[in-house]
Order: C-alpha cells, then structure tokens, then sequence
C-alpha cells in the first residue's frame, strides 16, 4: 500500500478564484462540494491507498475534516515544494508516495488504482504519467493543454506522481528547475544537452532519452509512464477548465 500527499497550499489571486470567491481553487464549490473534497474521496476508496496527507490552509482543511474526510492535516508553508517536503514530513519517508494535486476533481479509485498498476514492480524513485493527445481529446475536448511533441507522438503530463519521499527530502532543490519548467517547454528545452535538442527537433526524441537525462540531471531512477487515464490532465487553472469540470461531474 502507499501513502498519498495532497497540495491544496493557496495561491495568489485569479480570475478563477475570484469569479468562484474563494482565496483557494482547491475550496471551488461544484454541486455543494468543494474540489478537494472529490479528490478526497477517491483516494479514501482506492484499496491501495493508506494513508492521506493534506497540506493546505487550515481553517479549510477543518471544515472538511468535520465533514468526515479522513485525512492528516498539514499546515501548508508557502511554495508548491515546501508544501510536498511538509507532507512527506506526514507520512512514511521509506516507501514510494503518491502525490496528487488539489485542483484535478475527475479522478476517482479507478483511475489511481491503474496508474499505480503501470508503475509495477516499483523500483524507480519518480513515476510520471505522460498522456497521449488523442487520449485527451477524445474524453474532453474542451481542455487546453499544453502538448509536447515526441518520438511517440504528442504529449503531455499528469498532475499526479509516485515518489520516492526519502530522496525528495535529501534532494528538494534538484526539483526546483524541473517543477517550475514543466508547463513551459520551451524553458525546458534549455536545460536539455544538444543532443537532445537536436533529437526534439528532429522528432526523434523520446520517452526514454528523457528518462535517462532526468535520471542523471536529479539523480534519481525516473520513469514515464504511459497512461490512458485522462482525468489526470484536467485540472482547474482557468475558467474554461472549471466549465469542463462543473459538466462532468453533473453527469
């Protein structure tokens, strides 16, 4: 079983946090409900899922606690990195975690429970879900994303990760390039080797010369994982992306 850690840390202000009045997207109500809530719920259901992690505002988290949501409250203490460093801190340092952010609604047990089968037999320190274009299209139409174009095809990443919490707290800062470049590839293409620039525009690029660069560049044993679950690419950065949201979930 593995532990999971949420960040519902806030932000600064938005037109979508604004528009729902509310100083944290995660707190968004949709059908009475707040986002986090849902994401809640389908890790409290997921039977490889022990223990839950928060790390967010805490009045908010209160509330949700008293609802009956089962989960370790964690102070949130101001960037994305520093909240997920809090969270490990939460829960078992010596086993791969799963991580989830607060803002991706539409995921359910079925969906963690076949991401985490793709990451079998577990012996790599970081697992990222990658998802195909088509995929994402097909389910929901209406999303932006950004894409990226590889050997495979088309892609982009999953708002979710299994990592390994013991090399996250020795290694934080190796992460802080990589996180902060991952919706801007553009930026991310400048700390690629020639090699891999050249391949990128060649279109030969792939998911393993990318596995083995982020493996040496942090140190790690990192691996892509292809995965056919788009509801981990829906997450509510726009106001588009909570109309997507907000019709899904009514049906």
């Amino acid at each position: 079983m593995f532990d999971a850690v949420v960040l519902a840390g806030g932000g600064k202000p938005e037109p979508l946090t604004e528009q729902e009045q509310v100083a944290n997207k995660a707190f968004i109500l949709v059908n009475g409900r707040p986002l986090l809530a849902y994401i809640l719920e389908a890790l409290q259901e997921a039977p490889s899922i022990r223990t839950i992690a928060v790390a967010g505002p805490v009045e908010e988290l209160h509330k949700l606690d008293d609802e009956g949501y089962k989960f370790e409250l964690v102070k949130e203490k101001g960037s994305m990195l520093d909240n997920l460093a809090a969270g490990f801190e939460a829960v078992d340092q010596n086993r791969l975690c799963l991580v989830v952010t607060g803002d991706i609604p539409l995921i359910n047990a079925a969906v963690i429970e076949d991401f985490l089968s793709l990451c079998e037999p577990f012996d790599h320190d970081l697992y990222y879900p990658v998802l195909d274009q088509e995929t994402c299209v097909r389910h929901f139409p209406e999303t932006e994303r950004t894409y990226v174009r590889l050997k495979e095809g088309r892609v982009t990443g999953g708002n979710v990760g299994l990592i390994n919490a013991k090399w996250y707290l020795e290694n934080k800062d190796r992460l802080e390039m990589f996180i902060s470049y991952r919706k801007k590839p553009v930026k991310m293409l400048r700390i690629l080797t020639l090699t891999l620039v050249i391949k990128f525009l060649l279109k030969k690029l792939s998911l393993h010369d990318l596995e083995l660069y982020l493996s040496r560049l942090l140190r790690l044993r990192a691996k892509a994982v292809p995965c056919g679950r788009a509801e981990f690419g829906v997450d509510v950065d726009k106001l588009s992306d909570l109309a997507v949201v907000k019709q899904a979930l009514s049906r």
